[in-house]
């Protein structure tokens, strides 16, 4: 049964022509976007996507209109799952972007969107029985400021990333960022576990600022284990104990393998049943 999407508060049927070819964000990814996961008709990590997202709009400098609220965006969300069917488990899309008009013309700053969603396999954020295999994306580097924070609509790194993962016959790519060091993967952020401690590189190393990632530093902030957070390039991170990977998607991914060095999960999977599985029920 075909689905619908929302444009600017308005249903349409899926695969509707609704932006033209003076969109900025066609010529230029001028915009952001929040990829949010459903349970049952919630969104358990809602405060963190609407607070990287209004940050989002300040920084890029949106207008937002009065009636532009967080409020107004997760009520559209949820009635478009209802009406989708994709209630039980889902994932949201949600693209914001200024509409037409050139450089330094643009037609409005305020935000034009279009939600998505597509329905999840309840057994989404099981943790994998495999473990991913990763390398590192050679053929281009993040900048280490703030726009590299941001979930842009522009993605052309990540893409090449993605497809040289692919056709490399691995699951997931790492990229570097100017300074040799280890940013992010194309979909999910990084984290490392040494001598029993719990490692994340920083914003400063170009990341994007994922929200299971500052979940989950939330989380251990309170307890006797904080997570440290501290720049790794390829060499340093085989020598890590183990590595998981974390979006707001499927929560938790642990990493098998990296070239030849081999990584287990003694230490991931009481993590995966404290935080992971709770969080999304």
């Amino acid at each position: 049964m075909p689905g619908f999407f929302i444009y600017n508060g308005k249903y349409f049927p899926e695969s509707t022509p609704v932006i033209g070819p003076d969109s900025r964000a066609f010529r230029y990814g001028d915009g952001i976007f929040e990829t949010i996961r459903v349970v049952r008709g919630k969104m358990p990590l809602s405060d963190y996507h609407f607070n990287r997202c209004f940050n989002g709009f300040q920084f890029l400098g949106f207008d937002l209109p009065a009636l532009f609220s967080r409020e107004m965006l997760e009520k559209e969300i949820i009635d478009l799952c209802r009406k989708n069917k994709h209630l039980s488990t889902a994932r949201v899309r949600i693209c914001f972007f200024r509409g037409d008009g050139g450089i330094f013309d643009p037609v409005s700053h305020r935000p034009n969107y279009i939600i998505q969603t597509w329905e999840l396999p309840d057994n989404y954020t099981d943790l994998n029985s495999n473990g991913l295999e990763l390398l590192v994306y050679p053929a281009g580097r993040k900048s280490c400021d703030h726009f590299s924070n941001l979930k842009s609509n522009n993605a052309l790194l990540y893409l090449m990333a993605a497809k040289y993962a692919k056709d490399n016959k691995c699951n997931e790519a790492l990229i570097l960022n100017s300074a040799e060091k280890i940013a992010d993967a194309t979909i999910a952020n990084l984290f490392w576990i040494k001598d029993g401690q719990i490692f994340t590189n920083p914003l400063s190393d170009g990341i994007v600022a994922g929200v299971m990632r500052q979940y989950m530093i939330d989380y251990f902030s309170k307890t006797n284990k904080p997570v440290i957070q501290e720049s790794i390039n390829e060499v340093q991170l085989a020598e890590a104990d183990e590595i998981f990977l974390t979006n707001a998607l499927y929560g938790l991914r642990w990493v098998g393998a990296m070239g030849n060095k081999l990584y287990g999960q003694e230490f991931i999977r009481p993590i995966y049943r404290d935080i992971i599985r709770p969080l999304f029920g």
